[in-house]
């Protein structure tokens, strides 16, 4: 969400939210179809559990001028997507979904045409989504692009490290991180949250304090940063290969700098910095503390 912002997309930034996160607004639609069936069928517990908490919601999180609010104290724009994930709906849609099923089961429903009707053209406008762009399936168990974990072999199968470090585009960067824990990451996800939005000043290109910087403004960037400022971040942060989309016009800037390549997937390339001395990196080892108790 870190190309949608209050102050530019005014209303329609809560509607991108939604968007984003539902999928379509009809999941939304049923969510609510759901929550009035609480209200007027649902038990004294289940009226406890699901109504005080949507109605919270849905003057603060759905409401569109709320965000306008927050934003008047503070920068929400990389934070106010996550209050989605407060809301009930992968609980209460399938949870009453099945106290239906289950009524029609056991004859507790009268007319249970009516409702199988309902109940369907609900699903149906609900998914709008899923019959629209077609559902996808993993493509492996992982749940990770298969490209992605393409790339991780790849750096492993080079490197002559167990822990090889990597500087990776913003959403290989935030899928690795997940994925493989032996794999060491140059840019954490607050540098790159501020990386996306902002660009950085020549003091900063320039601070020794954070090389990363300067490899954030030049291969994500594209601001203008001599090479041998590149470099000399890629050894400060003992970074061993760059991971760029294939046809990047930096690729061959870097090949050109003395970096190799490794290998290519169908969209990125792989080059390898070789450094002069890496630091060993070891996991910390807390045996000692869980032995004593600590």
């Amino acid at each position: 969400m870190q190309d949608v912002f209050v102050a530019i997309d005014k209303m329609a930034y809560l509607r991108e939210c939604l968007y984003r996160f539902n999928g379509s607004t009809g999941y939304l639609v049923l969510y609510f179809a759901m929550l009035i069936f609480i209200l007027v069928k649902g038990s004294d517990r289940e009226k406890k559990i699901f109504i005080p908490m949507s109605a919270l919601l849905i003057v603060t999180v759905y409401n569109p001028i709320f965000p306008h609010i927050l934003s008047i104290f503070a920068d929400i724009n990389s934070e106010y997507y996550r209050f989605f994930w407060m809301t009930p709906i992968v609980i209460l849609v399938p949870y009453v979904m099945t106290k239906i099923i289950l009524a029609l089961i056991n004859g507790e429903i009268k007319h249970r045409v009516a409702v199988i009707i309902v109940s369907v053209l609900l699903i149906a406008s609900a998914s709008n989504c899923v019959f629209k762009s077609g559902m996808k399936l993993p493509e492996n168990i992982y749940k990770m692009p298969s490209e992605l974990i393409e790339i991780s072999e790849m750096i492993h199968s080079d490197s002559d490290s167990e822990y090889p470090k990597a500087f990776l585009e913003f959403e290989n960067n935030m899928q690795m991180r997940q994925y493989d824990g032996k794999m060491l990451l140059t840019i954490d996800r607050e540098d790159y949250l501020y990386a996306v939005s902002k660009e950085y000043t020549q003091e900063m290109i320039d601070s020794d304090e954070f090389p990363q910087y300067r490899l954030l403004a030049a291969l994500i960037r594209y601001q203008d940063v001599a090479i041998d400022k590149i470099i000399e971040g890629l050894e400060m942060t003992d970074t061993e290969y760059v991971v760029l989309t294939t046809g990047s016009s930096m690729i061959p800037v870097l090949i050109d700098a003395g970096l190799t390549e490794v290998g290519e997937t169908a969209t990125y390339t792989v080059l390898r910095y070789h450094q002069n001395e890496i630091q060993p990196f070891a996991l910390v080892d807390y045996s000692e503390c869980y032995a004593n108790g600590w």
